[in-house]
């Protein structure tokens, strides 16, 4: 089957559930139900991906199974019959309707096998000859629905999409690499590649790393990474920016693009027009234009007597060199904690924890590690609230922890059990007798950048009420977030520790502002880094940065500044700065 019509690519539509949800808010729970339920916003959702340039539409399928759905067999079938009536609805004369398949997520793969069968033969029954399995976590589950498909339908079409963290591994610890491995000489199987968990940079690099021998590669990004919104999951991504990247994967080799959760028309509009440019070459590299970096004739800076906690990354890998290099120089420098981020985006790092204990225990730095409430229940969390005591930690930073960026909507449920405010007040409760003689303080993060404050300011006194005693926010780059950080300050009892993050690149600033969740980098600011050479860029990053510090400094109580893309030697200059 020929996809292409001699055309260098096949663009596919983007999210269905995503999409839905956020045009109708409160409507049906699972997407897949609005097939039967509510079809007429199916077809018009595949309508407005056809107006906008898709040429390939999924059918709203993905979780169709009886585990997902929480339905008999019966009604899992027929909510298949619908989805496919609703994709065949609205298709033009040259769209191709390809069926969606998601995981099943149960123990039983022979019960999980046995029902995928069953729906592959509802798809074919209903026409449908085009098949993508997509966001599986483990290839052999794809390599054996691809060949059933071919046996029940030798012309059909297979594309086998994998889902892999920014790191390039599986939830089963399968590596990007190892993922194609293991499909590459399964000839069943048409074209393969990545969808989901990723945002469209990571995604792009991916799609530049993998070696996918020379075969069809599929590359289907989610928009950003998500966050919470009033109990709604929210991506941030522009249109602009997702098609950039994805211009990105097409130049890596991908023929076949889409979009995965959070996508939406808009993206898919803007991805045709990004991929409908002629030109793939890379702008030539010209002389940097100057740039004029403004310091004024101020008073001098006197900031000096507040608490400065810098925040590290920890190692992606097994080599914690550069991390422990990074700790001692920005002590060095006058820092009075190192803080560790527990896997921000649900990336697996370097335990937070661990490596706090580490620097405090072999190298006498104070240290703040983050404790999400993400991948661990209230036991495994005494635990290591036990450890850390023992390892003579006594600060540590409690958050919810990001969402994982997965469509596995089975599993991540269950990783929560409890909150940030819930957490906090555990550990007062083991403050009162585990750790009567050596309590831990316990920190808290403050959103200044929201966009319901009232909202983000409740959240904070419950978590007062927990015992919270010190804020650390969301870095302040504008007046608003100054002047929110003000009304805290009015209104709370806490400490406040004002987030200071510097921007390093024009790269880095586009890519906050469309793919990290609660920061917004200001128009003006990123145009400054467009054209600057590396020397120049860190020399604006270490100006701004002392800018937004002026901006808080009769409010802050303390500074929260977090390391961009392993710059130590900016926040060194930073921190120095803030102790002179």
């Amino acid at each position: 089957m020929d996809l292409f019509q001699n055309n260098d690519y096949l663009l596919f539509d983007g999210a269905m559930g995503t999409y839905l949800e956020e045009k109708y808010e409160g409507g049906v729970n699972r997407c897949e139900l609005n097939n039967i339920r509510h079809p007429e916003r199916v077809v018009a959702a595949h309508r407005e991906y056809i107006a906008a340039g898709a040429r390939a539409i999924k059918t709203n399928t993905f979780s169709a199974n009886t585990f997902s759905l929480g339905e008999d067999l019966e009604t899992v079938l027929r909510i298949i019959d619908a989805g496919c009536a609703c994709a065949r609805e609205a298709a033009e004369e040259d769209t191709l309707v390809f069926a969606s398949m998601g995981p099943i997520l149960h123990d039983d793969q022979k019960r999980c096998d046995s029902e995928r069968r069953q729906a592959i033969d509802r798809f074919l029954a209903n026409g449908v000859d085009c098949f993508l399995f997509e966001t599986f976590a483990d290839p052999s589950v794809l390599v054996r629905a691809a060949r059933y498909v071919k046996e029940r339908c030798p012309d059909a079409y297979v594309i086998c999409e994998c889902t892999v963290a920014p790191d390039g591994y599986t939830q089963s610890g399968i590596s990007a690499q190892g993922a194609i491995d293991m499909m590459k000489d399964v000839y069943a199987i048409d074209a393969y590649g990545f969808n989901c968990t990723c945002g469209p940079m990571h995604m792009a690099h991916i799609a530049k790393t993998t070696n996918f021998y020379g075969r069809t590669v599929s590359i289907m990004p989610n928009a950003g990474y998500p966050t919470m919104e009033g109990g709604r999951t929210v991506f941030k991504s522009t249109p602009a920016y997702f098609a950039g990247q994805l211009r990105k994967s097409r130049q890596a080799g991908a023929r076949i693009l889409g979009g995965c959760c959070g996508t939406t028309p808009a993206h898919i509009r803007a991805a045709k027009e990004a991929l409908a440019q002629a030109d793939h070459t890379p702008a030539a590299a010209g002389a940097k234009a100057k740039v004029h970096i403004t310091c004024g004739e101020e008073a001098p800076r006197t900031f000096r007597g507040k608490p400065v906690a810098v925040e590290l990354d920890s190692p992606l890998d097994a080599d914690g060199t550069f991390f422990v290099e990074a700790a001692q120089e920005i002590k060095a420098a006058g820092a009075d904690y190192i803080t560790v981020a527990d896997c921000p985006v649900g990336r697996a790092r370097a335990d937070s924890s661990m490596l706090a204990a580490m620097l405090k225990s072999q190298y006498g730095i104070e240290t703040l590690p983050h404790l999400t409430c993400r991948d661990r229940n209230l036991n495994a969390s005494k635990a290591l609230l036990l450890g850390l005591s023992l390892q003579g930690v006594r600060n540590v930073l409690v958050v919810t922890g990001d969402p994982i960026p997965n469509n596995r909507r089975g599993e991540i449920k269950s990783v929560f059990q409890f909150n940030s405010v819930l957490y906090a007040d555990f550990i007062r409760d083991l403050n009162r007798t585990v750790f009567a003689g050596k309590p831990f303080r316990i920190m808290g993060a403050l959103n200044v950048n929201a966009a319901n404050f009232d909202a983000e300011l409740k959240k904070a006194h419950k978590k007062e009420k927990a015992g919270v005693t010190c804020f650390l926010t969301q870095p302040v780059y504008e007046q608003r977030a100054a002047e929110n950080l003000a009304r805290a300050k009015r209104e709370l009892s806490s400490e406040l520790w004002a987030g200071v993050m510097p921007v390093v690149s024009y790269k880095n600033a586009c890519f906050i502002n469309n793919e990290l969740a609660g920061i917004e980098i200001p128009a003006d600011l990123c145009e400054r880094f467009r054209h600057a050479d590396r020397e120049q860029a860190a020399d604006i990053a270490v100006e701004t940065a002392l800018s937004s510090v002026e901006m808080v400094e009769d409010t802050a109580d303390g500074y929260y500044v977090i390391t961009p893309l392993r710059r130590a030697d900016i926040v060194c200059r930073i921190v120095k700065e803030l102790k002179a």
